[in-house]
């Protein structure tokens, strides 16, 4: 079988390591009913144009069709929105590349640089998209694009989805605080856990959707 062009997504589950720990020391499996119930997302997925693996803390989402790939990013919305209910953020990346998958190999140059945007670029709770994609879809007339839509983002030269929107926003606010709230203890003194829920409410208060009469959950600096 040869190879062929797909959008594949590689998406880290945040703090899976943390969560998994916490049901061995407990006993019990919340966590994985978590996971569960977030992964249900892709129930009814078109399996024709999307494929889906989950293993341990790594998601891999592909597409296969230009005309598409709005509705692929709408399913990474839900991805997002669906473990962020589960007190999960996710982050990622975005590529458009040869892969080729079979029974027992996958050979993927998407996957490749997919992960790297994730490991490298993405670092906060978002899902990156290369900028590649972004310029194919503005040099092409023949590619039903997305950027019409508002669906991507750029800020100091990183290209990322856009999760939010006016109907979201609430939802979206209200999750990311419950997630802060349940990770105070753990991040005390860690910067980098720390920044990657100060740059979500940064996001989050930036966004075009904000609602004016939510504060702000991160306490500011302060004079000692």
């Amino acid at each position: 079988m040869n190879s062929e062009h797909l959008y594949t997504a590689l998406i880290d589950v945040l703090s899976y390591r943390y969560r998994l720990d916490r049901d061995i020391q407990t006993g019990n499996e919340v966590f994985r009913e978590d996971l569960e119930q977030a992964l249900s997302v892709f129930d009814g997925i078109n399996t024709s144009v999307f494929g889906v693996q989950a293993i341990s803390d790594t998601i891999i989402l592909t597409c296969n069709s230009h005309e598409r790939v709005y509705e692929f990013f709408e399913i990474i919305k839900k991805v997002f929105f669906a473990f962020m209910s589960k007190r999960l953020f996710i982050r990622g990346g975005v590529a458009y590349s040869k892969h080729f998958e079979s029974g027992r190999i996958t050979y993927s140059h998407a996957v490749a640089k997919a992960y790297e945007l994730e490991s490298k670029a993405s670092i906060y709770p978002r899902i990156v998209v290369d900028e590649n994609i972004v310029r194919m879809h503005q040099s092409s007339e023949k590619i039903s694009g997305f950027l019409g839509n508002k669906t991507v983002l750029v800020q100091n030269g990183i290209y990322f989805l856009d999760v939010l929107d006016q109907s979201s926003w609430n939802d979206a606010y209200a999750y990311a605080r419950l997630i802060y709230e349940q990770d105070r203890e753990t991040i005390l003194k860690n910067e980098n856990a720390f920044l990657k829920h100060a740059w979500f409410e940064n996001y989050l208060f930036s966004s075009d959707h904000a609602d004016s009469r939510k504060v702000r959950y991160i306490e500011s600096a302060c004079h000692v």
